[in-house]
């Protein structure tokens, strides 16, 4: 899957540090076909595993932690297992100078700080101002979810305290799957779109890279579809930030935040 596609001439756009690994031959430019293939796998890998696979070992009797592992967790676990390969595959050694400077893991100042809470209180507001666009959605069959998907992923299930189909699970082992899934999620999501591909979509669609990437991230979230209009402003926003400040750091931070306390709040406004 590797791109052939000629890099920008260099430009004020274009930081030095793109410029030197475009010339060293380790960041290519990636256009819209590309694009679609390197989001549409992981998108195409998630559905499957959730609507097939996890509905699949629900009939088989496996227990519930044990297919969340795989059919939720597994996917995330995969896209940094990719993200990892692919920073390989460019030529950079496996440490973490290399992660730093292909994912662009910058330190976090006051600056960039700024620009974090703000991305967080923009994200939970519009989510919230939009959350009357789920229950829309759900009246057209395309967007009502099966009834085999478990409680903690069906919008349509009422859920007070622990989900039902974790009742008899040990408390210990909840609590490890939810930080394992948390750290994958954050960090395979975040290594693999905004560190790994949205450079790469900077050098061939310049100041427009960010609307591309920010769409297409949306898109991936198909699996939830019931939530794509909430989801799209936060995305556009995410992918915004990280190309303004070329920093995938301020996006780990967000994204850990809004997945735990965001979450937690907007739980709240739709009860």
């Amino acid at each position: 899957m590797a791109d052939h596609t000629p890099g920008p001439a260099v430009s004020p756009q274009y930081p030095k540090e793109y410029v030197d690994m475009e010339k060293t031959g380790k960041l290519k430019p990636m256009p819209f076909g590309s694009s679609i293939l390197f989001f549409g796998i992981p998108t195409a890998v998630f559905y499957f595993s959730i609507y097939v696979v996890l509905p699949f070992l629900g009939r088989s009797g496996v227990a519930p932690i044990l297919n969340y592992s795989i059919t939720l967790m597994g996917p995330v676990v995969h896209l940094f297992i990719a993200s990892l390969v692919a920073l390989i595959r460019e030529g950079y050694k496996l440490n973490w100078d290399s992660l730093k400077k292909r994912f662009r893991l910058k330190p976090m100042r006051r600056k960039e700080w700024i620009w974090a809470f703000g991305l967080f209180v923009f994200m939970v507001s519009s989510n919230a101002f939009l959350l009357f666009t789920r229950k829309w959605l759900l009246t057209f069959p395309f967007f009502n979810p099966p009834d085999y998907l478990p409680s903690t992923l069906n919008p349509n299930a009422v859920v007070d305290g622990i989900p039902p189909e974790f009742i008899t699970t040990p408390l210990g082992l909840l609590v490890m799957f939810q930080l394992l899934f948390l750290f994958f999620n954050i960090f395979g999501e975040e290594f693999w779109w905004r560190g790994y591909i949205l450079p790469r979509q900077e050098l061939a669609f310049g100041k427009r890279a960010w609307v591309i990437h920010g769409v297409l991230w949306t898109l991936f979230h198909i699996f939830w579809k019931w939530n794509l209009i909430i989801l799209l402003p936060g995305a556009l926003a995410a992918s915004f930030v990280a190309q303004k400040l070329k920093n995938t750091t301020v996006l780990v931070v967000v994204h850990l935040v809004v997945n735990t306390i965001g979450g937690t709040i907007l739980l709240m406004l739709s009860g």
